[in-house]
């Protein structure tokens, strides 16, 4: 068999209702797997790292001093 045909027996042995909730999960899937990507700690821990690098950076190239290490 080709894979045009059995492409079309499986297209025929569906329902239009079961291709769109087939759809929904998968679209729901991905929606779910991109949120935890985002708000996972270690992405928002690297985001503010990034950030307080480059507002100190912009600090010192304005000529404030800014401390080296920690606060004590």
């Amino acid at each position: 068999m080709k894979i045009a045909d059995l492409e079309n027996r499986i297209a025929q042995g569906t329902r239009p209702w079961m291709r769109i909730t087939a759809a929904i999960v998968l679209l729901a899937v991905v929606g779910i797997l991109i949120y935890r990507q985002v708000t996972s700690p270690m992405q928002i821990q690297k985001r503010n790292a990034k950030a307080s690098a480059q507002f100190g950076e912009a600090l010192q190239k304005a000529g404030i001093q800014t401390q080296a290490g920690p606060s004590k």
